[in-house]
């Protein structure tokens, strides 16, 4: 029988993978001029994943550098900046250059930036101290992925509604 610690992480993991699926359907069908149309303030889907596999790629980073016991950063997240100027700022140099990529290399990062996440989130138990995973607390929202793929798919999905791009 799984501790309590092992059952909130494959709990976690489940819910990452199930947004990732939901993610990935809301943007499935789509022909390659819908997917560069810019819809989302300045962002087509191009650059909304762009910045999701970022996002993702910098929670591994983070909980890797945890399970080192080392205090966690994402790479080129500027924590000495406003909270939200260092967040538009990161979104900016995740999405930059995101329209000159394949689609094709953007799901490659994402799948990438998932299985490195998934991965470090499986180190937890064992690793970490199961009050180092509660609500709140920095190793539970940086495994949280999954919650950051559902900020996107509601807007996705009404983007599709709005054009009538079926999903």
């Amino acid at each position: 029988m799984p501790d309590a610690l092992t059952t909130e992480v494959e709990a976690v993991i489940e819910a990452n993978q199930a947004a990732r699926a939901e993610l990935l359907t809301a943007v499935d069908a789509l022909t390659a001029g819908q997917r560069r149309e810019v819809w989302f303030g300045t962002w087509s889907l191009h650059e909304i994943l762009a910045h999701i596999a970022a996002w993702q790629d910098g929670f591994a980073i983070g909980l890797e550098q945890m399970l080192a016991g080392e205090r966690p950063s994402i790479p080129g997240f500027d924590t000495n900046a406003e909270d939200g100027e260092a967040t538009d700022r990161f979104n900016a140099v995740a999405a930059s250059g995101a329209s000159d990529k394949s689609w094709e290399t953007l799901l490659g990062a994402l799948r990438a930036a998932r299985e490195r996440h998934e991965a470090a989130v499986r180190r937890i138990p064992g690793t970490l101290a199961a009050d180092r995973f509660i609500e709140g607390r920095t190793a539970r929202r940086l495994a949280n992925a999954g919650e950051h793929d559902r900020e996107h798919i509601d807007a996705i999905l009404e983007w599709r509604r709005s054009r009538g791009y079926r999903s």
